[in-house]
């Protein structure tokens, strides 16, 4: 909508990082009729963006918006970066009073991605460091972008996200260590497995949750009540997981990790730049081709556990390499990702009976400890398939291995 006088000025700010950019926000104050309205628009994982909106003066946005800014702003204020006096169908853009450039528009509302602020993040160019250097912005964008979500625990797939971003900066700064200064590197990895231990209760909580619900579906009455309880107990573990990681979320440590993120994407501290990247994918593969040849019908949990997390480390540092390698690469990244589904679901029944094992000690009924040995079941079924699923899973991966690196 517009004034009575047939327009309204919007005011479009971010850090000088351009840190709402990297993640696809957009914050801006709309002066109509004499009132300032603050609007933050964050992206969704499920497509329907976040819209948070409040009344404010023109010096800092007003506390409804700012709680869920502080990964961005972490004790700074927001910039302006752009102002316009939008018309029904067209914006001017200002510069002091003066119109400098007219944008159509449609519906009112202007096109933040084509005024530049939105953006994706950036190349930095063919060598390694620059794959290294874009790597490392699109986890940091990540972070940021899921960060508020985390914060009102909208979504589980928040917890993920940040999580996989965690997961993927680890792995490539330690495929990079023959090129990387690692008195830098390594304490960066440091923080960086802090971040994803004070998340991990959340996420297996979630992930446990989603599966036993699930699974109790199928159950019968009145097994289904009395699993419930189970549920219910878990919910609540949830909570304090919650709690947790919001913690981290509020600490300095984490502000400082996200300033060590991003001065890492502006530039890694180098020992080496010439280093083939086809090559360190090569050896993060052979890291997991030794493991992953012993395992035999018998393996332990904890052997097929360790295969799983080298499985991602390949897995991760492929993608790195894939602008030198091309198809090969990314046919080899969906192979790696099929074999961590696999060791996945295998490593979430082991957590979830072990759970479950736990709960019956809070929960000591009759029909809950019968309702938790029919789930328990469950869960031993799903081991015994994705071990029966594994055999296969790995003679793909060896094979786009032997197509991707020789």
């Amino acid at each position: 909508m517009t004034s009575e006088n047939g327009f309204a000025e919007v005011a479009y700010y971010d850090l000088p990082e351009r840190r709402l950019a990297l993640a696809g926000a957009t914050l801006s104050r709309r002066l109509e009729n004499g009132k300032g309205v603050w609007r933050l628009e964050l992206p969704r994982p499920s497509g329907e963006p976040l819209r948070v909106e409040q009344l404010g003066g023109p010096a800092t946005p007003p506390a409804e918006v700012r709680r869920l800014l502080p990964a961005f702003l972490r004790g700074s204020g927001p910039e302006l970066v752009l102002r316009l006096r939008v018309h029904e169908d067209e914006a001017e853009v200002l510069e002091g009073q003066h119109s400098t450039r007219t944008l159509a528009i449609e519906n009112g509302e202007t096109a933040a991605a084509a005024l530049g602020l939105v953006q994706e993040p950036s190349e930095h160019g063919d060598d390694a460091i620059g794959r290294l250097r874009a790597m490392l912005e699109l986890q940091y964008a990540q972070i940021l972008h899921h960060d508020p979500g985390v914060r009102l625990d909208l979504d589980p797939e928040d917890v993920h996200g940040v999580r996989v971003a965690v997961r993927r900066s680890r792995a490539v700064l330690r495929a990079a260590r023959p090129m990387l200064d690692r008195a830098w590197s390594e304490p960066l990895r440091d923080e960086l497995k802090w971040l994803g231990g004070s998340l991990g209760r959340r996420r297996d909580a979630d992930v446990l949750v989603g599966r036993l619900r699930q699974q109790i579906e199928k159950l019968d009455q009145p097994e289904r009540s009395a699993a419930g309880a189970l549920v219910e107990l878990l919910a609540e573990e949830r909570e304090t997981a919650q709690a947790i990681a919001l913690d981290a979320l509020k600490s300095d440590r984490y502000y400082h990790l996200l300033d060590a993120l991003e001065a890492a994407a502006r530039g890694p501290r180098v020992r080496r730049g010439e280093v083939s990247l086809d090559r360190l994918a090569r050896r993060e593969f052979e890291r997991l081709r030794k493991v992953a040849e012993q395992l035999g019908p018998d393996a332990s949990d904890a052997a097929l556990h360790r295969a799983r997390i080298l499985g991602k480390r390949a897995r991760y540092t492929a993608e790195l390499a894939e602008p030198e390698v091309g198809k090969p690469a990314r046919r080899f990244v969906a192979c790696a990702k099929a074999l961590q589904d696999v060791l996945g679901a295998h490593q979430d029944a082991i957590v979830a009976e072990a759970r479950l094992r736990g709960l019956l000690a809070d929960v000591p009924s009759s029909g809950a400890a019968f309702a938790a040995g029919r789930l328990v079941e469950r869960e031993r079924a799903r081991r015994r398939e994705a071990r029966a699923e594994l055999p296969k899973a790995w003679r793909a991966l060896k094979r786009s291995a032997r197509a991707a690196w020789g």
